[in-house]
């Protein structure tokens, strides 16, 4: 996150990083500048996305060895699930962003990334580098290795296809190449790169092959001075990771983490006769502390608060700080900052003053702030890590503090209040545009040459200190009209309002765009932004232009239709069929037992429902006993779970690594040309596979029980066919129908194929 202020700022300072804090806002923090100093041991973790570091390590090493730690993810794990929102893609990226930084905030790390953006799984590191061009990635890790100068690197994978995953492959690959070259020149100038550096010992994590590790180390290990096992600072940590459901349980007594050291360019014990991963390093000059033996260094008892008059200062626009900073400590204390150097703070007292700061740029995730190169994000990798950045739009004051100690005090500027139910509440001051203007959905789709009638939102939100006219209008292609094309509405400061247009009216198939804009104060607004807001972390926003795509496709609906839909992970599909014209009731597992099936002409299952609900799978009896009696059930993808029985009315398997065609524009094979499934009411051709996103299907069985019959097979280069990407099996009187086939990405996306595709699978009375 950047939020751009002009503020009286002190440089960059280094800040221990603090347990657990809520609502994601970290509290006021003080770092020593001590002269003469040791220096500190640094290791630098490599790995693909968030979550593939061992957070048990990283506890140990920052908290229990108090050495100078950080994690390098290649992404922000954009193409991944989310199983607390519907949030995919980049706005997934900046959800996982922020839970590296809350997890960071506990283990006592900082957290790096690189400019990748994750495509989704890839099988090979070939596959990969035709995404990350190589040395694009490798000029990332070298611009942080040299940024952060560690004296051990590690990483997670081995750099080999048993890492099972192409991004896994690339990233351990890269970071080997970047441990031999960082301290290269000529490959790599001083003047882009940085100073050069030379690691000094490589390891890779030996977890997932303990045949293998060279060391041992007890991550279990009790800390008195915390109160609590590194692994059980690592299980808090690790749990910040909502998104994909790494909840963990802490762990009392011994718990083993194995490492295997690749390299060495210091004196040291043979590989498998080490005892400590800083054998043969200078720890007389790299320090290295065992914290349940020396208690943390504490600086003084101080703590700023930074509390603005607005949550959301509009650019160009000026806010007042109140500035107040404690001495909670037993000696006095002097402010050293220009404005109020030399101010005096006894002991048990406070002193406050009023700081006025300018909105200069717009608060939002930095590397979103350009538009993506292919799947590279656009900004240059500096060299600064993510918590610095962050920390860097704090207020800063310079402290001392008695016998020529100086200490850098700094909190974030937060708006703050009471809530009545949450009690104490701190949200980060945003900079915003004066007005924004943002419309509920990027894409919608109709059908092409039918009668729609929809209702499109605008919110706008102000973020002027006073009472503002604001003049709302939407551009409509022809065939389209609304009930008003121009609204004005006067929005008091800070506040947010909603807006509804309905449209009618009919499209031939194509690509049209709606578009609105906002005007205020003799300006004109054509974008808005996306609140993120989880509890576990802090707020974002996500800004896109005030344009919703329309795609009027030729789709063709059974009659009589009445869906019901439980929703399941990440899922965005549900929106989409009521813009087709699909009478859609949107049912809670909770409610499925009193609520009557039998109206509903088929019951769709979102994907990885059962995984994530509970309930879902205590009540599936009731979905199968609907299909027995004549109904139609389309399941979406699940998992694991998927092989319990009494999940599906016949058994599948699916392999450890689930089989899956990540290749979006794989060839795709009619191998029962007459199904049903493929006929009615749409007629499916090759045409409905074209402009496919992310990927073809996933977690496709392995093997599946006769009764099921397929139509479809499809598979990556070099790989045998599946045909598992549609199962479809009568069942009682109904018909089960089981799709891996991944149209819970192709619908939101808009792709025509897959609403035709949609509409086949929820009607029909026959499958064969």
């Amino acid at each position: 996150m950047k939020t751009a202020v002009s503020v009286a700022a002190i440089a960059a300072v280094v800040v221990a990083p603090q347990l657990a804090c809520g609502q994601g806002i970290s509290p006021s923090v003080a770092s020593v500048r001590m002269q003469n100093a040791p220096e500190r041991m640094r290791v630098l973790w490599i790995a693909a996305h968030p979550d593939d570091e061992d957070t048990q390590l990283i506890a140990w090493l920052a908290r229990g060895r108090r050495v100078e730690t950080a994690y390098m993810s290649l992404t922000r794990g954009d193409g991944g699930q989310n199983l607390i929102g519907n949030e995919l893609g980049e706005a997934l990226g900046v959800i996982r962003t922020e839970e590296l930084l809350a997890a960071r905030r506990i283990d006592g790390a900082h957290q790096y990334f690189g400019r990748e953006y994750d495509f989704g799984f890839s099988k090979t590191a070939d596959e990969t580098r035709l995404h990350w061009p190589q040395d694009s990635v490798l000029r990332d890790v070298i611009t942080v290795m040299r940024a952060f100068r560690p004296h051990i690197v590690i990483t997670t994978f081995s750099g080999t296809p048993r890492d099972g995953h192409g991004h896994h492959q690339v990233s351990a690959i890269v970071a080997r190449q970047a441990y031999d070259l960082a301290a290269d020149t000529t490959r790599f100038p001083v003047s882009t790169f940085g100073r050069p550096w030379t690691p000094l010992k490589y390891y890779r994590l030996a977890r997932f092959s303990p045949q293998d590790r060279t060391i041992a180390i007890n991550v279990g290990e009790y800390d008195p001075n915390l109160g609590l096992s590194y692994q059980e600072i690592a299980a808090d940590s690790r749990s910040q990771h909502k998104s994909q459901g790494e909840g963990t349980l802490r762990r009392k007594g011994v718990v083993w983490d194995y490492l295997t050291r690749e390299d060495s360019r210091v004196p040291a014990p043979p590989a498998k006769e080490e005892k400590s991963i800083f054998a043969g390093l200078d720890t007389t000059r790299l320090l290295v502390q065992d914290g349940r033996v020396t208690p943390p260094e504490r600086p003084p008892a101080i703590a700023l608060e930074a509390v603005a008059d607005r949550q959301a200062l509009a650019v160009g626009d000026t806010a007042k700080v109140a500035m107040t900073l404690f001495n909670r400590g037993r000696v006095p204390i002097s402010i050293a900052t220009d404005g109020v150097a030399g101010t005096a703070i006894p002991p048990d007292s406070s002193y406050s003053w009023t700081q006025a700061i300018v909105g200069t740029e717009i608060t939002q995730p930095w590397w979103l702030a350009e538009p993506r190169n292919g799947d590279l994000f656009t900004p240059r990798i500096t060299g600064l890590s993510e918590d610095e950045r962050e920390r860097r739009s704090w207020a800063h004051v310079r402290v001392g503090a008695g016998q020529g100690t100086r200490l850098d005090v700094a909190a974030p500027i937060v708006y703050h209040y009471v809530d009545r139910v949450r009690g104490d509440v701190q949200r980060p001051l945003i900079v915003a545009p004066g007005i924004s203007v943002a419309l509920d959905q990027a894409i919608t789709m109709v059908r092409a040459n039918v009668p729609s009638d929809q209702v499109i939102k605008a919110t706008i939100r102000s973020a002027f200190n006073n009472p503002t006219p604001v003049t709302v209008t939407v551009v409509l292609p022809r065939g389209l009209s609304s009930d008003s094309l121009t609204r004005t509405v006067v929005m008091t400061p800070g506040s947010t309002r909603t807006l509804a247009f309905r449209v009618k009216g009919t499209l031939p198939r194509g690509a049209y765009q709606i578009r609105a804009t906002a005007s205020a104060k003799g300006r004109s607004y054509q974008s808005g932004y996306i609140p993120i807001e989880y509890p576990h972390i802090n707020p974002e926003r996500i800004y896109r232009p005030s344009m919703l795509a329309v795609n009027a496709v030729d789709v063709v609906l059974p009659q009589k239709l009445n869906v019901a839909y439980i929703p399941g992970v990440g899922d965005n599909v549900a929106p989409i069929l009521p813009q087709l014209g699909v009478p859609l009731t949107v049912v809670d597992p909770d409610d499925i037992p009193q609520t009557d099936l039998t109206r509903f002409t088929a019951i769709v299952i979102g994907p990885r429902a059962y995984q994530a609900s509970q309930t879902l799978q205590d009540n599936n009896d009731y979905l199968l006993a609907y299909v027995r009696n004549g109904g139609r059930l389309v399941v979406q993808y699940g998992q694991g779970e998927m092989q319990r029985p009494g999940i599906m009315p016949y058994p599948i398997t699916l392999q450890q690594r689930a089989e899956r065609v990540t290749d979006e524009n794989a060839p795709v094979t009619f191998t029962d040309p007459a199904s049903p499934l493929l006929n009615f009411p749409n007629r499916i051709t090759q045409d409905d596979f074209k402009g496919w996103v992310q990927e073809r299907a996933t977690y496709m069985p392995s093997t599946f029980d006769s009764h099921y019959r397929t139509m479809l097979a499809m598979n990556d280069p070099g790989e045998q066919p599946n045909r598992a990407a549609i199962l479809a099996a009568p069942y009682g009187r109904g018909i089960y129908i089981y799709v891996p086939l991944a149209l819970f990405r192709q619908l939101p996306a808009g792709i025509p194929g897959g609403a035709r595709i949609f509409a086949n699978l929820l009607g029909g009375n026959t499958i064969r």
